[in-house]
């Protein structure tokens, strides 16, 4: 880890190993939206700790930052394609 976090049970406070299991099976999409909302909440050194706990770019983690404040406040009116789902007789 960092010499700005010489203490891991601070390191683990912040990034528990339960989030780090729920981030490996997102999508790369889904992956940048995660670290950037972990970053953010993190603060000020949120965007280092989470590229170097995750081993990421900042970059992409930055980019997350970025495209959380560009997503809608409701999601999208459908969730599946149209036409999805058991058909009716």
């Amino acid at each position: 880890m960092a010499t700005l976090f010489r203490n891991p049970d601070i390191v683990y406070r912040m990034i528990t190993e339960d989030e780090i299991r729920y981030y490996k099976p997102l999508d790369e999409r889904q992956q940048r939206l995660f670290l950037g909302m972990k970053a953010k909440l993190l603060g000020r050194i949120g965007v280092r700790l989470v590229s170097e706990t995750f081993g990421v770019n900042p970059k992409t983690v930055r980019k997350g930052k970025a495209e959380l404040s560009g997503l809608p406040d409701t999601p999208s009116k459908r969730m599946r394609k149209a036409g999805g789902g058991a058909k009716k007789n």
